[in-house]
């Protein structure tokens, strides 16, 4: 699929994710080896302790938006993403759990946030900001949004830099990932999408100059399981 048509198709992405939705969160356990558990706790342990005002972009079932929730008792979480039926998932998932005083679920745009400036600590993006668009368009809406020294805090997948390990995840991400993911999500090509996406998005020091371009400074980047995840950290401008 070449760039310029991934990046259309991205526009209509939430149309996929309102497709997989129902069994979207047994996949990622399944399909990551239950190790995405594993990524939300590291990047939940980056959020500062207190009473503190969360945004979760990309949210999906709101599995990272409950993360936090769980290790930072004393955070208020927003959580938004464009497909209505990932939101109503985890809509279900925050009132089994009693949080609907902390965790708010709600339809909103990664890339166009509708926020007042300097409004909130922490911002969160789990595995989708690969999907937006505009992702530099989103990560400077993020800069404006958060307080002055606030943080953002982005997992995305990534490529393992040892050769071993990079050949084995290539045929996994590649192949076996997108025919399970397809089958078993009845989708004719959402994980062959979803393996694209990743394919075509800069990771490592790419994404750090993207991420000082928008604005964010004493950024940083921590490779996860032999680099197959990175979690990217930035704090706003005190300024």
């Amino acid at each position: 699929m070449q760039q310029d048509a991934l990046t259309v198709r991205k526009r209509d992405s939430y149309q996929i994710f309102n497709d997989i939705a129902p069994t979207y969160d047994f996949l990622n356990h399944v399909l990551s080896l239950g190790i995405d558990r594993y990524w939300r706790k590291k990047l939940a342990s980056r959020v500062p302790l207190g009473q503190i005002q969360v945004l979760d972009l990309a949210t999906g079932t709101g599995d990272l938006a409950l993360t936090v929730a769980h290790w930072r008792p004393e955070a208020t979480i927003t959580a938004l993403d464009l497909s209505q039926g990932m939101i109503d998932i985890g809509k279900r998932k925050v009132e089994q759990k009693n949080l609907t005083h902390r965790v708010k679920m709600a339809i909103g745009d990664g890339v166009n946030l509708s926020i007042p400036d300097r409004s909130v600590d922490i911002i969160s993006i789990g595995f989708g900001i690969r999907n937006f668009s505009g992702p530099y368009d989103s990560l400077k809406q993020c800069a404006r949004a958060l307080r002055p020294g606030g943080k953002i805090l982005i997992l995305e997948f990534s490529w393992p830099p040892n050769r071993l390990v990079r050949s084995i995840y290539n045929f996994y991400f590649r192949y076996l990932l997108p025919w399970i993911g397809n089958r078993l999500s009845r989708h004719k090509d959402a994980y062959t999408y979803l393996n694209q996406t990743v394919e075509n998005f800069p990771f490592g020091e790419a994404f750090l100059q993207l991420m000082r371009d928008a604005g964010f400074q004493t950024v940083s980047a921590t490779p996860l399981t032999f680099g197959i995840a990175t979690l990217y950290q930035g704090t706003a401008k005190n300024e």
